[in-house]
């Protein structure tokens, strides 16, 4: 019997990180890592920054996210009595912030970083500040995942 999959989405306000059929999905929320399969009930669950990992059944694909829900209780999942076989049964990633791993320029995000550093280091207005932080958090958390997913994609 073939392993069942789910259509995922992961959206963010740039577009889709991530469409395509998963095995699994496991995602970094408030109360720690989950995995989702097909048919998971259905679940909204507060997402934190982190690595998503989507289990393709070809490989494996990694996307940095910062924050965002998650909601397995997509159109796509009918009741049991009703189980369609032609309707996929679906999850959706909302996120701030979702950057394919290989899609990561490593060069363009240190620099980034550097100036957020910089920026930081000025003693800004408060609110700006917090711009300047979240920036500085995300250019951190992309480098994160390209490393260790070994993705050094050079700044083109």
């Amino acid at each position: 019997m073939a392993e069942e999959r789910f259509l995922l989405r992961v959206l963010s306000p740039l577009g889709a990180a991530f469409e395509g059929m998963a095995r699994s999905a496991t995602l970094p929320t408030t109360e720690g890592e989950i995995t989702i399969l097909a048919r998971h009930m259905p679940l909204v669950a507060v997402l934190v920054d982190g690595e998503l990992r989507v289990d393709t059944g070809e490989g494996e694909v990694s996307i940095a996210i910062a924050g965002g829900f998650l909601d397995t209780a997509g159109r796509g999942a009918p009741a049991p009595a009703t189980a369609d076989a032609e309707t996929p049964w679906e999850a959706t990633v909302l996120s701030d912030f979702a950057a394919h791993a290989e899609s990561i320029e490593i060069a363009r995000v240190q620099a980034a970083k550097e100036r957020a550093e910089q920026l930081l280091a000025e003693r800004r207005e408060r609110g700006e500040l917090q711009l300047v932080e979240r920036d500085l958090q995300r250019a951190i958390l992309q480098l994160k995942v390209a490393e260790k997913r070994g993705t050094r994609r050079p700044h083109q």
